[in-house]
């Protein structure tokens, strides 16, 4: 049956109109959709641009302080409340209080120089026999050792014979013997002969000390040293000790001079009981000196000093959850609190703890 020229039809397919002029196509030949990759790329482009635009915003604004935030510009740090319960940050207001400096020192123990003696042979000879030996108490005006001397022989046989002649007969002894004597009370602590050396006259045979009392002298820094004087109590510790050792301050520099232009290292003497022979001369201990007498001074706590550069410093606190590393200078110290004579004001507000934390985060 013929179709009519004005009727039109619709492939199934294709979806294509059908008329007289044209004829049907075939579905392999309809025109393709758009890819779905190009689809892909605008939407892409479009986040691009809106992702930039929301950058763009967020830098244009403060930076919000998120939990556990901590931020630092130079010298100045900003903190959430998040970061300050993390760090168990505190802080505390500076003031001035009674202070009594502790001093630490180390040092090696020496004899008292008024209590040890070098002894001479007193003779040219030989060695006749060794008395004391090291290690032994000895009394002033004992006998260390004789040393038998030819030219001593000599001269007390001529000496004899005219006293002989002028006196008569006198008991025998033997000549040309020289007793080496101890010149104080104490104990041997070198022998520098045996029987049967020959030794000078002037050569050093003994040295004898008191070694109930010993000394140690300790370099302090000026600062701290003029918070010493003599009489102050000293506590000695060695490694193997059983408790501390007492001592006192003997002589602060040349005599205890509270100068302040000094500076530098000041030589303090401490004098040591050692009637209980716990020290040896030479040992190397530490010292803790207790000054007697102090003065107001504006103190922290030594756990709020960060050494940041390889100087002190403290957090000062500049505004809310806002800190500022100033620099300051220390003075004594007594284990817990620490003098600060520069770089801090009573009032201000630094903190106490948690200062690890900030010096280790902030990188400072």
């Amino acid at each position: 049956m013929r179709a009519d020229a004005d009727e039109v039809h619709c492939d199934s397919l294709s979806g294509t109109e059908l008329g007289s002029p044209a004829l049907s196509v075939r579905p392999s030949a309809r025109p393709k959709a758009p890819a779905r990759s190009v689809q892909l790329a605008g939407w892409l482009l479009a986040s691009l641009l809106v992702g930039g635009a929301l950058l763009a915003h967020w830098r244009s604004e403060p930076e919000p302080q998120v939990s556990g935030a901590l931020h630092v510009d130079g010298r100045s740090l900003s903190y959430s409340e998040g970061f300050a319960a993390r760090a168990g940050i505190r802080t505390l207001e500076v003031r001035e209080a009674s202070f009594l400096p502790v001093v630490s020192a180390s040092g090696k123990t020496a004899f008292d120089p008024e209590a040890v003696a070098s002894v001479d042979a007193h003779a040219l000879g030989t060695v006749r026999k060794v008395v004391k030996y090291e290690g032994e108490n000895v009394r002033q005006g004992e006998v260390l050792a004789e040393i038998g001397s030819p030219g001593l022989a000599r001269i007390e046989a001529a000496s004899f014979l005219r006293a002989r002649s002028a006196a008569g007969p006198s008991p025998s002894r033997v000549l040309g013997v020289s007793f080496v004597r101890s010149p104080l009370s104490g104990t041997v602590v070198e022998r520098r002969v045996v029987t049967g050396q020959s030794v000078k006259g002037e050569r050093v045979v003994f040295v004898v000390a008191n070694l109930d009392r010993l000394l140690l002298d300790v370099d302090v820094d000026a600062r701290e040293a003029r918070a010493l004087r003599a009489g102050d109590r000293v506590e000695l510790e060695r490694d193997t000790a059983a408790g501390p050792i007492h001592g006192e301050v003997a002589q602060v520099g040349d005599g205890g001079s509270s100068d302040a232009s000094l500076v530098g290292p000041l030589v303090v003497r401490v004098g040591v009981d050692n009637r209980a022979r716990r020290l040896r001369p030479g040992q190397a201990v530490s010292a803790r000196i207790f000054a007697s007498t102090g003065a107001r001074a504006l103190v922290i706590p030594t756990r709020a000093v960060a050494w940041i550069a390889g100087s002190p410093a403290v957090f000062v606190e500049s505004g809310h959850n806002a800190l500022k590393a100033s620099s300051v200078t220390l003075g004594c110290g007594n284990g817990e609190l620490t003098e600060v004579s520069a770089g801090l004001a009573a009032g201000q507000r630094i903190v106490s703890e948690g200062v690890g934390v900030l010096k280790d985060e902030s990188f400072l």
